[in-house]
């Protein structure tokens, strides 16, 4: 039987970084087995070091058993397989398209090597080393043992994937490794360096997501990059540069790492719009970047997330990893009862410490060799191995602990003890870890975590409940996290793309109605998701009513709301001001204040806790409450993740309704922006009695009629708004997807989006200029989507309609003559003062 192999890419004829690297398809579709046919002479084989061998004079198992993947599957994309780890050459076990381009100089053939100066400075992985491990040199027992490990699992593969007795390719291996007690000693041993990648894209599942995804990761990377303005794509940027800072292949923005972690994780955060963006996860997709392909690591995280960690683990709450922190925390009092004592004795929560090892799976607070040893690990076992390790690393660290009385050394030597582990030590680390937690099941850690959520979850009402206390409602649901819906993109010719909407839309049937209900199920998710930020039980009772008479009541409803006006108008205090005389009321930031008397333009006189006096009126901003209760979750000055949901999710689903079907540009086939139509319709729905409504539209704003009620129709305040957006947004050149995003904020602080969609669907006339037959604003469809954004009415919105341009305007400000003067004096002017 022939063992072929997969160790070819462990090297190359001018060395791992030579000219003829592994992502090179020309140099991948070659053979050892060419290269002899070729040379009868020939009695050289290679090295998974890269290093060349004399067959005659070496007989290494690697060198021996080295050889190439068949040129067919090379053709197909297989991926390049790394070097050996425990080189001891700067960047010699990472992908060389990792290696940034400043470490490498030309030499005098052409080929790119690392500088020689780097090899002191940079360990293989990237890492600037320290100064104690220098001169360190991996034994070469490790290496040894290393060969041993591949011979290992070349032969498993042999006889459990192998049926044909043919020769063996990864295509031949199962996408998902079927498990086995031989497979798990395998794993625990260790998986050889070269095959990590491959091995772990069939230990996680993630090679079957990636091929059986309906969606491209391109597609899914092209969506996420279109929207920068999220708060997930800000906090991305701010951590870039924070993730692997001592690594050189994450130094600078220009990194080729910088750029494939930005792309991960955007693309993450876009494809669990759910989950977001967790910091946990730039490390770990840090990491693996290192060893593997952009594409292969976004999928790699999508299996990390979807199967080998429990729900809700990189949720806004965090609630999965703080339910493992109390299964830790009853773990160590079980398996380590003198180590649990220490730490009551000291009043000392493992959690602050252990919450940081389990939200980045060990990759922030272990050496790089002993993370791979444990990766190998977890991803097999899933996340029972962060238990077992967690623990072993404090077993191990137990005689030092248990002679320490000072809560601060305690604190150290926990927060220190990963790092004491080493790759010398990590097989007895592992054996002690099996050996330590033998009795532990996935389905113990199931029952104590669902034991756990019911605590947190009886605290959580407790505190809400207790009086004089303000609590955010915050859903703890375990639930699993939800891919997005994209549509299938399909290419079309050249010919179609350019004069589309001459020729009509030829999409077959089933097609279109499967885009159009993954359009309306991203809306639906969107409100839901809304839902639960104001009240964690309104996403369970809260229902579209699709009858008739609900149409009716709309405009009932707001004919009521427009009358309804408050005896007392309320504000909500913007700053902490302090009473110094008794008649002064003294109130908090966020606090809700009744206004009794507003007759002085500076100082008014409200109540508070039952408490009046005047205060500054420019210390309160007062609050919008005509038809509605002022909710603290729905004002985007108080709450952060309203902003997001909101400028976010919904207003990305509804934009995707509005651009479905949108007819393109006939002369060069691009396409438009909804906000035109909108644009025309509100236009054409005053047009008619034009003087009358304006007469109203300018009385409303001289007399402010509508400090107290609502007296303009829905259709005239869609007018009103579309031109005070308009007007305001220009003035900073914002553009037209920002004035869509305000257009909705401000719908929904008058309650009104939902009537406002009627407007738009409803003058048929402008539909069919704008929209094929296809989309769904012309269809009867449109009926369902106003439903479902009546929901919204349920809930209290004070957004600010201008947040996107407010940054813009402030820079936009003029530089005072003083400050002007200041700059230039100092040199520190630029031109365009």
């Amino acid at each position: 039987m022939e063992i072929i192999g997969w160790l070819k890419g462990s090297g190359s004829r001018e060395g791992y970084h030579g000219k003829a690297e592994l992502t090179d398809p020309e140099y991948q579709a070659q053979t050892l087995v060419d290269d002899e046919a070729s040379d009868p002479e020939s009695n050289l084989s290679w090295d998974p070091r890269g290093i060349q061998l004399d067959s005659s004079r070496h007989t290494s198992p690697a060198a021996v058993c080295s050889a190439s993947v068949t040129q067919n599957e090379q053709r197909a994309g297989s991926p390049a397989i790394l070097p050996l780890s425990g080189g001891t050459k700067a960047f010699s076990s990472i992908l060389p398209s990792m290696v940034p381009e400043q470490m490498k100089t030309k030499e005098q053939g052409g080929s790119a090597s690392i500088s020689l100066g780097m090899y002191r400075a940079f360990d293989e992985f990237g890492f600037v080393k320290e100064e104690d491990e220098a001169l360190s040199l991996v034994p070469s027992g490790v290496l040894r043992r290393e060969d041993d490990q591949k011979l290992k699992w070349l032969a498993y593969f042999e006889f459990t994937q192998n049926q044909d007795m043919e020769e063996m390719t990864w295509a031949k291996v199962a996408t998902i490794l079927p498990r086995s007690d031989r497979l798990l000693s395998l794993v625990k041993a260790g998986v050889p360096h070269g095959l990590r990648p491959q091995i772990w894209q069939r230990l996680t599942g993630s090679l079957k997501k990636k091929d059986d995804s309906e969606t491209p990761y391109k597609q899914i990377l092209r969506k996420a990059l279109a929207d920068g303005s999220s708060a997930a794509a800000k906090q991305i940027e701010k951590d870039l540069l924070r993730t692997m800072p001592n690594n050189a292949c994450f130094s600078s923005t220009s990194s080729v790492g910088v750029r494939r972690l930005r792309n991960v994780l955007r693309a993450l955060a876009d494809f669990f719009p759910d989950m977001g963006y967790c910091q946990g996860t730039g490390m770990m997709a840090g990491t693996l970047l290192l060893l593997m392909e952009e594409e292969d690591v976004f999928w790699m995280m999508v299996a990390i997330v979807e199967e080998i960690l429990p729900e809700s683990y990189y949720s806004k709450t965090l609630i999965g990893v703080q339910i493992d922190q109390r299964v830790l925390k009853q773990l160590v009092s079980t398996i380590l009862p003198n180590i649990s004592q220490l730490f009551r004795q000291h009043d000392m929560e493992i959690s602050l410490i252990t919450l940081h090892w389990f939200i980045t799976a060990f990759a922030a607070v272990v050496s790089m060799q002993v993370l791979l040893r444990f990766w190998d690990i977890f991803f097999c076992e899933g996340s029972i191995s962060l238990f077992r390790m967690a623990l072993a690393i404090l077993k191990h660290q137990d005689d030092e602990l248990l002679q320490l009385d000072n809560s601060a050394a305690i604190f150290n030597c926990v927060s220190d003890a990963p790092s004491q582990v080493t790759v010398l030590n990590m097989d007895d680390l592992i054996e002690g870890a099996f050996h330590l937690t033998s009795s532990l099941n996935d389905d113990m850690l199931r029952v104590q975590r669902q034991v756990h959520l019911g605590e947190i979850e009886k605290e959580m009402r407790d505190q809400r409940e207790s009086p004089g206390k303000r609590k955010a409602s915050v859903s703890l649901e375990m639930q699993k996290v939800q891919r997005r819906s994209y549509s299938v993109e399909r290419q079309q010719s050249g010919f179609l793309s350019l004069f589309g909407p001459l020729i009509g839309d030829r999409k077959p049937a089933r097609t279109k109605n499967i885009e159009q209900t993954e359009l309306v199920t991203e809306l639906h998710n969107a409100i839901v998701q809304i839902a639960k930020h104001f009240e964690k039980d309104s996403a369970e009772t809260i229902s579209p009513d699709y009858s008739l008479q609900s149409h009716i009541r709309d405009h009932e409803a707001y004919i009521h709301s427009a009358l309804a006006s408050k005896k007392m108008k309320r504000g909500r205090g913007v700053v902490d001001f302090d009473a110094h005389d008794e008649d002064e009321l003294g109130f908090r930031r966020n606090d809700i204040i009744t206004i009794i008397s507003k007759r002085d333009d500076h100082c008014w006189i409200g109540e508070l806790n039952g408490k009046r006096g005047w205060f500054p009126a420019r210390f309160v901003r007062l609050l919008d409450e005509r038809s509605k209760e002022y909710s603290f979750a729905g004002d985007d000055l108080v709450s952060n993740d309203v902003t997001d949901l909101v400028r976010g999710r919904l207003c990305r689903a509804l934009k995707a309704l509005f651009e479905h079907g949108l007819k393109r540009s006939q002369l060069l086939g691009g396409s438009v922006h909804p906000w035109f139509f909108i644009e025309e319709v509100s236009t054409k729905e005053v047009s008619s009695d034009f003087r009358s409504v304006y007469a109203r539209l300018v009385l409303c704003k001289t007399y402010n009629l509508e400090a107290d009620g609502k007296v303009l129709t829905a259709d005239e305040m869609l007018y009103r708004t579309v031109q005070m957006i308009n007007m305001s947004h220009d003035a900073v050149h914002a553009q037209l997807d920002v004035k869509f995003r305000s257009l909705i904020c401000a719908g929904l602080n008058e309650q009104v989006l939902h009537l406002w969609l009627e407007t738009l669907c409803s003058c048929e006339e402008i539909v069919s200029k704008w929209y094929n037959v296809s989309s769904y604003i012309r269809s009867p469809g449109w009926v369902q989507l106003k439903c479902e954004l009546r929901m919204l009415t349920s809930f209290s919105f004070n957004l600010s309609i201008n947040r996107e341009i407010e940054e813009a305007q402030e820079m936009a400000r003029p530089i005072r003559e003083s400050v002007q003067d200041m700059l230039v004096k100092h040199h520190l002017f630029s031109w365009d003062l």
